[in-house]
């Protein structure tokens, strides 16, 4: 009888392997991308959730739900005085545009955090059964969600309704600044393959709350961007086997339904861009903030007397020079045809003069924080730049000066709000 003499099994060299591993990968993941479209077939939600109901989570809101056969809006709130005063004032937003009220009362409420009312039994009859509530919140799956806090409470308001987010979840962040995705990641989505798809907005309509809690004016029109980012992957096979990234730029049905209402509503004026534009954008912005509010807080004035300050107007000049220096080392702009003419010194220096030009009188928001003792958002500018700095091997010392001046004026006044009183073996 014939037998097959033996062989040793072909060997394959470092490129090979490398073939085969991502041949498989695309198997795997087209194969995951086939059972998420199915999942999402089964716990897709057109309801929007808004999470923060500042002057913008108003506006918002209130434009998603003027939109003729819109997606059904809900608003997160937090604390039962916000609840309160909701229905206090009609369970309505109302927006003032010169002089004229436009009225939407079609919203649901839903806390975001567990919290006693005064009377377990209070309701609000006089607007309806569906706005009932009580002091559990729901579990309910949130497919779409707008997130307009502050940077500085961000993961914080997205720690209390984490168990409602999915991997098929979409959630836009209408912010300032950088570096929240970074944080949201390593602190409430540690393992990539559970994260949400997140969605970078930036909001130019010039907005001003009013005493009434929701009721804004709308004092300028402006425009609304946004940007999905994509998704990175990292994938290791075998021990053998080198580690593959993958970039996904698929977009999700609730990714798509979110931007898609977005972009149908008219007052919001909203421009989709690629993702590498939208960050040149908010690199621009978040250079100009970096400036302005930290040095209003160093000189306790309103933005115009930094430029009647002969010593506030030469660090201005020093930390132009400064971030310019970062930011044209960002490899993420290699590519960016005459970046020097967005991001050097004179195009930078341009930006800030005209923004404090601009904003007059008006006390930066940092330095409201600062005097109010609460949080700020210098880790989401100057805190950037100086992890983006240390990356690149670029020393920033005038960033680094601020960013601790500012958090160490916020401290000792939130100490004195809070009456604080020191003792001597506190560590």
């Amino acid at each position: 009888m014939w037998h097959r003499p033996w062989r040793p099994p072909p060997q394959l060299d470092e490129g090979e392997v490398k073939r085969e591993a991502e041949k498989e990968l695309s198997r795997e993941k087209e194969l995951s991308r086939q059972l998420m479209r199915e999942e999402e077939k089964m716990v897709f939600s057109s309801t929007i959730h808004v999470l923060g109901l500042g002057a913008t989570g108003k506006y918002i809101a209130h434009a998603l739900a003027s939109l003729p056969n819109g997606p059904p809006v809900t608003l997160l709130m937090h604390r039962p005085l916000l609840m309160q005063q909701w229905h206090d004032e009609g369970a309505a937003i109302r927006v003032l545009v010169n002089g004229e009220h436009h009225v939407q009362k079609c919203f649901n409420v839903e806390s975001s955090a567990k919290f006693e009312t005064q009377d377990p039994q209070q309701q609000f009859p006089r607007f309806g059964p569906n706005l009932e509530h009580s002091a559990e919140p729901p579990d309910t799956v949130i497919g779409n969600l707008v997130v307009t806090t502050e940077p500085s409470v961000t993961l914080a308001a997205l720690a209390s309704i984490k168990h409602r987010l999915r991997k098929t979840s979409t959630i836009c962040l209408v912010q300032d600044g950088l570096g929240i995705i970074e944080r949201i990641n390593s602190t409430i989505f540690p393992d990539p393959h559970d994260r949400p798809t997140y969605v970078l907005g930036r909001i130019t309509h010039d907005l001003k709350s009013t005493d009434r809690h929701f009721t804004i004016v709308e004092n300028r029109v402006g425009g609304f961007y946004c940007s999905k980012l994509p998704q990175v992957v990292e994938t290791k096979e075998e021990y053998y086997a080198p580690v593959i990234n993958r970039t996904d730029f698929s977009w999700s049905l609730h990714a798509r339904h979110l931007v898609g209402s977005l972009l149908r509503t008219p007052g919001l004026n909203v421009t989709s861009l690629g993702h590498k534009s939208f960050f040149a954008r908010q690199l621009s912005k978040l250079a100009v903030g970096a400036i302005i509010g930290p040095l209003s807080v160093a000189y306790d004035c309103s933005n115009d007397q930094l430029l009647y300050n002969y010593s506030a107007s030469q660090n201005i000049r020093y930390l132009v020079a400064e971030i310019s220096r970062i930011l044209l080392s960002l490899p993420e702009l290699a590519s960016f045809h005459k970046i020097e003419r967005r991001f050097g010194v004179n195009k930078l220096d341009s930006l800030v003069l005209r923004c404090i030009r601009k904003t007059g009188k008006n006390t930066s928001t940092m330095l409201q924080d600062v005097r109010a003792g609460r949080k700020t958002d210098v880790d989401f500018y100057n805190g950037y730049l100086i992890q983006r700095a240390t990356e690149l091997g670029i020393p920033c010392p005038r960033n680094h000066m601020l960013l601790h001046l500012v958090k160490g004026r916020q401290a000792r006044r939130s100490r004195e709000a809070n009456s604080y009183i020191p003792f001597e073996n506190e560590s």
